[in-house]
């Protein structure tokens, strides 16, 4: 067998920033801008308060910042709570094909260790491109047919864990053999439950996959040895989460075909599976004689992993909305838009919310692919309205631009941020490759939290 763990390690150590093609060299970037933003609109949500309260005590040395909270923690506190900020509204950004939300724990464990040592932007953006490009790659042994992962697996919590290694691994600077003992000590640390959905602990998957891939390359680093085939071993990751796993399509056109391009980046806080239903809804709303009030069931026909992932009907709050498609779906055909307003506490209780919920029927069909879905209204006259959507906004056969990015990152920025300082803070992060000091832009961030005087008493 391929020794999948040392190619991949191999290609990790060798790879510089001008090897990257520009639009590789782009994606880096819109994945950090991404992340900002996301960061920016989760402060507030509850998740990493909690966390931090909890944990604080129990950190070392004051090294990177905890944006958001004033305060400075270990590295491995500050990438952990950095990372659930980003993922707590679901807006991270998402592989289609594995599931992964690549950047949550890649760019928390970069920018926390780039506060504790000098990183130059370029270097950080070479690492969140190799932490992204390799953990869906290693996410892809896992999925590629004929392999098949449990349902309940996290990939963020699987892959990503991996991922926030090599890119960690990439600044240390590890030599091949250092490199090799990263991504094993990695997937020796792997964990993460989709059960956890709907809950504080859907956000600990990618806080976890921070701290632990930051640990991982940190042991590497000391020397801490471990099985050089932890990847394709006999009893290794591949064949632990997964049947009929498919190892070498980890290294297939490695250097050449770049898993990055296929990275997403979601228009609306849920999960991206439903976002599908979300489109047809809002194209449906802005058709004329729309009237909410008029329909009498609502018919949607998804891809089964749509019912496994988020079918709830029930959902009760904030969190289990998030994750609810027949939520999202009534949400849009309430406000005719979905934002984070649309996810929070007051929506998921409007009366005119929950009523188009209760009408809501899914239609499990194999020939639907994930980014796609037709959703028909059956109103009270007696007629129908339908909307197929086979490629929904933020997926690869129709991806968000970068005024669109821009305007994502810049709804959530205005939730603390001023306005010079929004767009300053959005010339920071497109420019950043030739920022000599990437760890920089944490402590800038917090501060610009402050002047903003928008924070929630945490």
């Amino acid at each position: 067998m391929t020794q999948i763990t040392r190619a991949l390690a191999r290609f990790a150590v060798d790879c510089r920033y001008e090897d990257l093609p520009a639009a590789v060299q782009a994606e880096g970037r819109r994945a950090f801008l991404n992340w900002v933003g996301c960061v920016l609109g989760g402060l507030d949500e509850g998740t990493a308060a909690c966390a931090l309260s909890t944990l604080a005590p129990f950190s070392g040395p004051a090294q990177a910042t905890v944006i958001g909270f004033g305060r400075r923690a270990d590295i491995m506190l500050a990438s952990f709570i950095n990372s659930i900020s980003s993922a707590v509204h679901s807006f991270n950004d998402t592989h289609f094909q594995t599931v992964a939300h690549p950047t949550s724990p890649v760019a928390a464990a970069v920018l926390a260790f780039a506060e504790h040592r000098p990183v130059s932007g370029k270097d950080a953006i070479l690492a969140i491109v190799l932490g992204d490009e390799l953990q869906c790659r290693i996410g892809m042994m896992l999925v590629e047919p004929p392999a098949e992962c449990g349902v309940g697996l996290s990939m963020q919590g699987l892959a990503g864990t991996i991922g926030a290694a090599i890119a960690v691994g990439k600044l240390i600077g590890l030599n091949e053999e250092a490199m090799v003992r990263c991504i094993g000590i990695a997937a020796n640390s792997v964990c993460g439950l989709r059960e956890a959905h709907a809950s504080m602990g859907s956000a600990f998957t990618p806080g976890n996959a921070a701290r632990a891939g930051m640990m991982a390359a940190l042991l590497a680093e000391g020397g801490y040895n471990i099985s050089p085939a932890m990847l394709e071993g006999v009893k290794g990751f591949a064949v632990s989460y997964a049947s009929n796993p498919v190892p070498e399509v980890a290294v297939r056109e490695l250097g050449k075909h770049w898993e990055i391009l296929a990275n997403a980046y979601k228009p609306y806080p849920s999960g991206f599976v439903i976002h599908p239903a979300v489109d047809a809804a809002l194209d449906l709303t802005r058709a004329a004689g729309y009237d909410a009030a008029a329909i009498e069931k609502i018919v949607i026909a998804v891809n089964p992993l749509t019912i496994a992932l988020c079918d709830r009907p029930h959902a009760a709050n904030r969190r289990q909305a998030s994750v609810s498609v027949q939520h999202w779906v009534a949400a849009a055909l309430t406000y005719r838009r979905a934002g984070l307003q649309e996810g929070s506490e007051a929506a998921v209780q409007n009366p005119d919310v929950l009523a188009l919920r209760a009408r809501i029927s899914l239609v499990p069909n194999d020939s639907i692919a994930r980014e796609a879905c037709e959703l028909t209204l059956h109103l009270r006259d007696g007629s129908t309205r339908s909307k197929l959507v086979t490629d929904c906004r933020g997926s690869i056969g129709r991806p968000m631009t970068d005024d669109e990015l821009v305007e994502k990152y810049t709804a959530q920025a205005e939730l603390l941020l001023t306005p010079a300082d929004i767009a300053a803070l959005q010339e920071r992060c497109r420019t950043i490759v030739d920022a000599p000091s990437f760890g920089d832009i944490a402590g800038w961030m917090d501060a610009a939290i402050t002047r903003g005087g928008k924070r929630q008493a945490a």
